[in-house]
């Protein structure tokens, strides 16, 4: 949770996620206390000269004005399609209106320093939003926020719930925050959300079905994967997001196989990008699985991948003779 800040003419927020974001400016317009404030969004890529000037002067209907200009990390010297847009904010910069607000959005990056360092002379609060991670991060990170979006109801899963709810609903804040608060609503879920209502919940999401399909054939259960192969693609489930779950299960497999024995789970997991909670489930698959049958498991996905994405052969049939590859691949020695 943001703490709201004192309002003041100048405030810059900076991080990379729309949502937090927003919150961050729904905070800053209820620390105004002011029913009367109207809002202004400007790019700051497109400003025109004089065009804060006119946004941050008092309306005729006597509302606070607050103009939120976006983009503030594409103001770069070295571009001269944004000098004019430069020279606009910075000019504003150097006297500031004091019955308005104004928020300068920093999406991150080297660009636009010189707006933050002329923002910071001229006394602007600042507001931090946590900027997401890349790579193997994300997944843990955002974990760690649908956490925190259920605790806020009250609401709880466990690791297990939460990676099948990222899994369905995807890694965008906006779209699990939107799942959290629809999940409890819906289904009324006080104090527990489990897996199995996620499942039923969100059982038609592609990407839930694509997973299912990848734990089944790495547990080596080839019947059960061609099965729910059947179910997905009848339900309209594209076939490279299900040669893309299980090329993405067997990475991770690999990649906690190969990890040092005896390492924590965590450092593991940082490694292979799996959650924490799989890796014990991994280490136990593991065991069944050698490197040249991880090899011939992953060249299969591989070579289903590119016939199913080129057209070279009828999709149904590169998915099934995909599973039934990785699935004797299992115990290959």
């Amino acid at each position: 949770m943001l703490t709201p800040m004192a309002i003041t003419p100048l405030t810059v927020i900076t991080g990379n996620e729309e949502l937090l974001i927003d919150r961050a400016l729904k905070g800053l317009i209820a620390s105004a206390g002011d029913d009367d404030i109207e809002i202004v969004t400007l790019s700051a890529r497109t400003l025109q000269t004089g065009q804060l000037g006119v946004s941050t002067s008092p309306s005729l209907f006597g509302g606070t004005p607050l103009v939120v200009v976006d983009g503030v990390e594409n103001l770069v010297l070295s571009n001269p399609d944004v000098a004019a847009s430069l020279d606009e904010v910075m000019a504003y910069l150097s006297a500031p209106n004091p019955d308005a607000m104004v928020v300068l959005v920093h999406g991150g990056g080297n660009g636009g320093k010189g707006v933050l360092t002329a923002a910071k002379k001229a006394g602007a609060a600042t507001i931090k939003t946590p900027t997401s991670p890349s790579g193997n991060a994300l997944r843990q990170n955002r974990a760690e926020f649908v956490k925190t979006e259920l605790a806020a109801f009250p609401c709880h899963a466990d690791p297990q719930t939460i990676e099948v709810l990222i899994n369905a609903v995807g890694t965008k804040l906006r779209d699990l925050s939107g799942a959290c608060a629809q999940l409890v609503s819906d289904l009324g879920v006080g104090g527990l959300l489990d897996e199995e209502t996620v499942r039923r919940y969100y059982g038609g999401r592609v990407e839930v079905q694509g997973f299912d399909i990848a734990d089944q054939v790495l547990a080596g259960r080839i019947a059960e994967a061609l099965g729910l192969l059947r179910h997905a693609r009848e339900s309209g489930v594209p076939a490279v997001l299900v040669t893309a779950a299980c090329g993405r299960s067997l990475r991770q497999l690999a990649l906690v196989a190969t990890s040092p024995r005896g390492a924590p789970a965590d450092s593991v997991a940082a490694l292979s990008g799996a959650p924490p909670w799989k890796v014990k489930d991994l280490r136990a698959l593991a065991r069944d699985w050698s490197e040249p049958g991880l090899a011939s498991a992953i060249t299969a996905v591989a070579v289903a991948d590119t016939d199913v994405k080129t057209g070279a052969i009828d999709p149904e049939f590169a998915l099934e003779r995909m599973l039934i590859a990785v699935g004797r691949a299992r115990g290959q020695r």
